[in-house]
């Protein structure tokens, strides 16, 4: 009995060696890219020692010679031989200095070792171009589940060769592959990092393209540039002012300079560049021209009673926000006289519509708070006679319309409003339902008859931008076409919308020439950032202009993405899409996410965003996205389902979803399912974790656990309630109040869940996550809760982008793929004495 005891622990002893050995991996360094090596000379040696008593150091050429970030991934293949060594030949005369590089894409977080032996005395090892200790030949890594680049720069003496070897080895046989291919998964850095374009606008005259571009680079600087392009030779200049704008008419550029007269008009010939001062004495630097170029319109804030000491009366729901009490005034400057004379005045603010063609006439709007009706707050539209200074009245107390803007010959007002404007006459949901005002309509109004037409009434987009074009008097707009923000014209005459075709899924920007049938345009894609383009509206042609999306993702490889959809158990075709890792093999099985609409506005397709799909497909996720109803983009009975749901239908939709997603696609994993929603979508986390357990994870950012004290107290609650919850109060529709706030419910929730949240939240309050947070930690649930200092409804800092993100995907390896050491190494385990 006691020798088959003494097999079995040998046995045993022996499978446990060979299970460590197994999972103790390592791999050795085949090949590098070369740059050098480059002879490099010691300075004249006037004195033996500097001015601070030191002697020469050769490790100082490390410093003053090849930077690693403008020189690495340079230079020639090289490989070793089959034992790993390669050989590096220095000069015969003097030092040389080199880099290898090479590559590590680490499909895990992991923390390898990596041991470099032969390398000169003076030597460097950076990682992501950051230097890293490099001790007796090792240094510890800490690689991110995204591809590094590693680079080892070298001083070699003369006449000596150096055997270089390198190994990476992981004890948990995590160790990723080394490679010189620069072939890459899309990660956050791609995400956050690079050039993208900020506006593009086409002269009035159409001869030239002003394009605004920004970088950022990986230390998270921001640079900026204005590049002048010849629409016609496409001849590109890059102009030295970056607050360039064309003047409305005459197709030159202009800037305000300061100088000792106080702030000066500028303006810039595009042909010439030649500089001419046409007007002193600005009174702002934050005006509109006129489109007859000899005034300028700008507001100037009424500064509102203030209290006295830290005691502090509220007055409105709205006396939260430190502006809300000024009231803000418009005025004129003739550039030509130099004079500024008030144009509005009074206890409401005016803020500038539109400036009519021939400069006589100012559209503006007034706004102020009425609680007696939802949506709280009443817009009253005047047109001002600025040769008269008497103005008209259009539309008063209207709680709907939220844009206006002159026909080209002033007698006519395009309106966006929602479908409630102007007595619900661009309507169209079933009789009884509440509009979602989040839904946007163009209306068209008679400034003579005072009669206005609905023109979008049928259109199922919802309108986002629009210009009515002074050339063939077409208003052009862009909508939330599902999933896709599309391009359209408008006939108002016919009232005939015709939809212009685009090769980018999102249109981000339009902008037309007033003297010729050209759009210039810029969006994304699926898979593709920013590319520029222009259209010539009469031949229906499109061209390319500069593909920004080429340059900042050149080495990135993105999986496959697609269109999937679901007819729900009511009738209702669900459509959403699907992204699948980079190097996706259908036999073996995935871990997902689902991910769904924040507010009430489609999830775009495209490519970048604080929740971009790829950055999860490319760390081995699946993606599954669906647009559940409620959202805006797929016609007014749609979007109103919206309206006083807060959860019901909405989550069915998405569990049915993610459930037929699962059923149809074997590689899914179905114990391994996350989800993840910020702001509505972060409620909607927390709701779904009520009603189901079909998640594994699940992760809200800035989301409402308690809807009645959001409406309260978020900043924005009771102005979004009043279109959410149109007509419902805490005290009128305790169902929906209490019912559907997952606080009320939070004993159901069995997920793991990630709270994330901005301090300084003022549109959903952070209380909204610690309140979910204390439930659940009385609940003795699997929970978290990182907060980010100083951060509003969105993460906009760099390092608390990266870090925030990072937190999400930790969150999702620990739960998904059990991989649990991401988040140990960002969050690790604090020993605190219990009270």
């Amino acid at each position: 009995m006691k020798k088959t005891i003494i097999k079995l622990s040998l046995l045993s002893l022996l499978l446990m060696l060979f299970c460590r050995n197994a999972s103790a991996q390592s791999d050795i360094v085949k090949e590098y890219l070369h740059y050098g090596p480059f002879e490099v000379r010691t300075p004249l040696m006037i004195d033996t020692v500097d001015i601070n008593k030191k002697k020469f150091d050769v490790k100082a050429l490390m410093t003053e010679s090849l930077p690693v970030a403008a020189y690495s991934g340079k230079g020639d293949v090289v490989k070793t031989d089959e034992e790993g060594t390669l050989i590096i030949n220095p000069q015969k005369q003097g030092y040389a200095i080199g880099l290898l590089t090479f590559y590590l894409d680490a499909p895990v977080f992991c923390t390898p070792e990596l041991t470099i032996k032969g390398l000169p005395d003076a030597a460097e090892l950076y990682l992501n171009e950051k230097k890293e200790n490099l001790k007796n030949g090792s240094a510890k890594l800490t690689l991110e589940p995204v591809r590094h680049e590693l680079v080892i720069k070298y001083i070699a003496e003369p006449n000596k060769e150096y055997k270089v070897k390198a190994t990476i080895s992981d004890p948990k046989g995590l160790t990723p592959a080394a490679t010189t291919n620069p072939s890459k998964r899309y990660s956050i850095y791609d995400a956050v990092n690079g050039r993208r374009i900020q506006s593009a606008n086409i002269s009035p005259d159409g001869k030239y393209y002003l394009v605004h571009y920004y970088d950022v680079l990986p230390t998270g600087k921001r640079t900026e540039n204005i590049v002048l392009i010849d629409s016609k030779s496409n001849k590109q200049t890059t102009l030295k002012h970056t607050g360039l704008r064309w003047m409305p008419t005459t197709g030159k550029l202009f800037y305000v300079s300061e100088s000792a007269q106080g702030l000066n008009l500028v303006t810039v010939d595009p042909s010439s560049l030649e500089e001419e001062v046409i007007a002193w004495g600005l009174p702002t630097k934050q005006f509109t021209i006129s489109p007859t170029e000899d005034f300028i319109i700008f507001s100037k804030p009424d500064i509102g009673p203030a209290e006295k000491g830290e005691v502090k009366q509220v007055l409105d729901p709205s006396d939260r926000s430190r502006s809300w009490r000024n009231r803000s005034s418009l005025y004129r400057h003739n550039l030509l006289s130099g004079v500024t004379e008030r144009l509005t005045f009074g206890n409401t603010s005016n803020s500038l519509q539109d400036i009519s063609q021939d400069g006589r006439y100012l559209l503006f709007g007034s706004w102020h708070s009425d609680y007696s009706d939802t949506p709280f707050t009443c817009m009253t539209f005047c047109t001002l006679d600025m040769q008269t200074m008497k103005a008209d009245t259009i539309v008063i107390n209207d709680r709907d319309a939220n844009r206006m803007l002159f026909s080209p010959d002033g007698k006519e007002l395009l309106v966006l409003a929602s479908a409630n404007a102007f007595g619900g006459i661009g309507a169209n949901v079933p009789e009884g339902r509440i509009i979602n005002s989040y839904d946007k309509q163009l209306f068209l109004y008679n400034i003579a008859d005072r009669k206005a037409k609905a023109l979008t009434k049928d259109f199922d987009p919802s309108v986002k931008s629009f210009i009515w074009s002074d050339y063939d008097n077409l208003i052009y707009i862009t909508a939330e076409n599902e999933d896709r923000v599309s391009l359209y014209s408008i006939n108002p005459i016919k009232e005939q919308i015709t939809a212009i075709a685009t090769t980018e899924d999102v249109v981000s920007s339009l902008s037309l020439s007033r003297a010729t049938p050209e759009l210039l345009y810029y969006g994304s894609g699926l898979s593709n950032t920013y590319r520029l383009y222009t259209i010539n509206l009469k031949k229906k042609q499109e061209q390319l202009l500069d593909d920004v999306s080429a340059k900042t993702l050149k080495d990135v490889r993105f999986g496959e993405a697609g269109d999937w959809n679901f007819t729900s158990s009511e009738g209702d075709l669900i459509k959403g899409r699907y992204y699948l890792p980079a190097d996706f093999d259908a036999n073996k099985k995935y871990p997902m996410i689902v991910y769904y609409y924040g507010g009430t506005n489609p999830t775009t397709r495209r490519l970048e965003g604080h929740y971009s799909p790829h950055i999860f497909a490319g760390m081995g996720f699946v993606v599954y996205i669906l647009q559940p109803s409620g959202t805006t983009g797929f016609g007014q009975e749609f979007s109103s389902r919206h309206v006083n749901a807060w959860g019901k239908r909405t989550a069915d939709e998405i569990i049915e979803g993610t459930t037929k997603f699962c059923d149809e696609h074997s590689f899914v994993d179905r114990k391994k399912v996350g989800c993840v929603g910020a702001s509505y979508g972060g409620f909607m986390t927390m709701y779904l974790q009520t009603v189901t357990d079909i998640f594994a994870a699940a992760i809200s950012h800035a989301g409402i656990s308690n809807i009645s004290a959001y409406w309260g107290e978020g900043l924005s609650g009771h102005s979004y309630s009043a279109i959410a919850s149109a007509g419902s109060y805490p005290w009128n529709a305790e169902w929906l109040y209490a019912g559907q706030s997952p606080l009320y419910n939070a004993d159901k929730i069995n997920t793991p869940l990630l709270l994330l949240h901005g301090t300084a939240d003022t549109n959903v309050p952070v209380g909204q996550s610690y309140e979910m947070f204390v439930a659940l930690k009385i609940l003795k649930k699997d929970v978290a809760l990182v907060v980010v200092e100083g951060e509003n409804h969105g993460i906009m800092k760099y390092d608390n982008r990266i870090k925030w993100s990072n937190t999400m995907y930790a969150w999702f390896c620990k739960w998904l793929k059990d991989r649990p050491e991401w988040w140990e190494s960002l969050y690790p385990e604090k020993e605190l004495l219990e009270r």
